[in-house]
């Protein structure tokens, strides 16, 4: 793992480090816990989501201790979402339970009708009957704000209390280990949403617009995962460079470019990261996401980078490759050196992001066909540059299957 930083304006430090799944996690966790949530969005305050996470290496198969499934209540103890016995919750997988005026584009595997107010707690129960059944003993997971009384419904003394605006936000779990800091460099710790029963220490606030509303600003966007969504896949795939024969710091495996484009967040031009994945899943993958966990970005410190994740646009035409291995990877016979043609990653726009990517962002890999075993894929990520400085950027693969 390699790490650099070099001065200001005159060029940007890179890391791109894939967080392998089955690095040690220094935080426990239980087999399921809430992941990410709002309590309201750009729609009003319905367009709510909580997302609940399979926090070990095997499916989880819900049975209720009494009920039909499993609670996802709010602190006033009225079930929002029933996850249903006989549920099948994939090892890292996740389950999406949905607002009535839920705005995003992945849609809930359980939608609810009675809006949980802001601030409130809320909490997964293994059961679904409710009263003393909801209790301390049955609670999977509870996450509430400093303004919840309840301390059913939350854990600690709570993430602090949001004053209420209608934008695309959420809170997340942490999963790098840097409690979603914008101007903190070194490298990620773990790679699996943090749990330490303290809703303040594993949780941070993110929005597209990096607005102030008591809990702290980053750029980011809700990154939400249900039944069919991709699972973190990063130990199933190899990380190479470009061009092995080359340092990362160099051309072709990082290439910087002062054209500045202020319409697309790149004031101070772009930074292209590119690598080789090869798919180590032992089958066909047939999407793969890279989803941004650590980088400096809005509102960046003097001396750190801001930096927008975007779209590449086209076709990327590399020649000069001496890395012989990725120049047979091409599929077409050549020796080095040779002229590689490849697309960049696609930044989701569920929600859409006009001030460029952020916290917990996904890129998407743009798959003609599905990938095969053994077969590796060539991949650009563009940032926009806002403020030139040092940095990082850490991402985790994930992938379907």
């Amino acid at each position: 793992m390699r790490r650099t930083k070099s001065s200001l304006v005159v060029a940007l430090a890179a890391v791109l480090t894939l967080m392998l799944a089955d690095m040690p996690s220094v935080f426990a966790a239980g087999s399921l816990i809430i992941s990410e949530f709002r309590l309201r969005g750009a729609a009003g305050a319905q367009d709510e989501f909580i997302e609940i996470y399979n926090d070990s290496g095997v499916p989880h198969t819900v049975a209720a201790v009494s009920g039909t499934g499993y609670a996802i209540a709010a602190s006033d103890g009225v079930t929002r979402c029933t996850i249903p016995n006989g549920t099948v919750i994939p090892a890292r997988g996740h389950f999406l339970c949905v607002g009535a005026t839920y705005s995003l584009v992945v849609t809930g595997n359980q939608t609810f009708a009675v809006d949980i107010p802001d601030n409130a707690g809320i909490a997964l129960f293994n059961n679904n009957t409710g009263g003393g059944s909801f209790s301390l003993a049955n609670r999977f997971d509870a996450v509430g704000s400093t303004s919840e009384a309840n301390t059913l419904y939350k854990e600690g003394s709570g993430y602090p209390a949001l004053t209420p605006f209608d934008i695309n936000y959420a809170f997340v779990r942490d999963e790098c280990g840097k409690g979603g800091a914008v101007n903190l460099l070194g490298v990620c710790t773990i790679s699996t949403p943090k749990d330490t029963d303290n809703n303040a220490a594993d949780f941070f606030f993110v929005d597209t617009n990096g607005t102030s509303a008591g809990a702290g600003q980053r750029l980011g966007a809700p990154g939400v995962q249900n039944l069919l969504s991709p699972i973190q896949r990063d130990s199933g795939f190899s990380t190479l460079l470009l061009d092995a024969t080359m340092a990362s710091s160099a051309a072709p495996n990082r290439v910087r470019d002062f054209t500045s484009d202020p319409p697309n967040n790149s004031t101070f031009g772009t930074l292209a990261i590119r690598r080789r994945f090869v798919n180590n899943t032992g089958a066909p993958v047939t999407l793969l996401r890279f989803r941004i966990i650590d980088l400096d970005t809005f509102p960046a410190a003097s001396g750190f980078a801001d930096l927008r994740p975007r779209t590449t646009v086209g076709s990327v035409v590399v020649g000069g490759i001496n890395d012989a291995v990725t120049c047979a990877a091409t599929g077409v016979p050549t020796t080095p050196p040779c002229t590689v043609t490849f697309f960049g990653g696609v930044l989701n726009s569920f929600p859409p992001q006009p001030n460029g990517g952020g916290f917990n962002s996904t890129m998407d890999a743009p798959l003609g066909s599905p990938l095969a075993a053994g077969a590796s894929i060539d991949l650009q990520f563009l940032l926009g540059i806002q403020q030139t400085g040092s940095f990082r950027f850490y991402v985790n693969i994930e992938a379907v299957p």
